[in-house]
């Protein structure tokens, strides 16, 4: 990891534009993905956002959340209780810009919580970038991991959400 890669992990960390998941553990621990953690990749030391894969569902700390929140960028927290038989879950999109803008964007930041593990049926909030005009940029919405549906008619459909990359085990 290079020193230019630590200070991009760093300003993104302090971006007040841009939404992010936290949790409360179990343990009373509390962590989000502006959280900075030490990193020593291919022998360059350095330190990177926390990451939903590699710090909570390779550790198994995905089964010890007690809360999952998303804060908004206007101010407000959404907030879901997390237990055992109700796992967590979040994802965010980003699109590409085209015609040479260069960069890209967040189309959306999803947290939730699977309410029945043999349906799917799922219940999320979602912070939109990109609302249509009269919208509101948190949403709640209930859909299912196996076939996530847009919640509105802009917003391709996902399907199936990548349930070992959210720590689903045995679902």
């Amino acid at each position: 990891m290079s020193f230019t890669t630590s200070l991009v992990a760093v300003a993104n960390r302090i971006d007040p534009s841009l939404s992010y998941w936290s949790i409360l553990l179990q343990s009373g621990r509390e962590w989000s993905e502006r959280s900075l953690v030490a990193s020593n990749s291919k022998g360059q030391k350095g330190v990177r956002k926390l990451d939903w894969g590699n710090d909570l569902v390779s550790t198994g700390d995905i089964h010890r959340l007690k809360e999952l929140r998303l804060h908004c960028p206007d101010g407000r927290v959404a907030v879901l209780e997390i237990t055992p038989d109700m796992p967590a879950f979040q994802f965010k999109t980003k699109s590409l810009d085209m015609l040479g803008a260069g960069g890209n964007s967040l189309e959306y930041q999803v947290i939730g919580r699977v309410i029945d593990k043999e349906t799917g049926r799922c219940e999320c909030f979602i912070w939109d970038y990109r609302p249509k005009a009269g919208e509101p940029n948190l949403v709640a919405y209930k859909s299912s991991i196996y076939h996530f549906g847009g919640w509105r008619d802009t917003v391709t459909p996902l399907g199936a959400l990548g349930l070992e990359v959210q720590g689903f085990k045995g679902l």
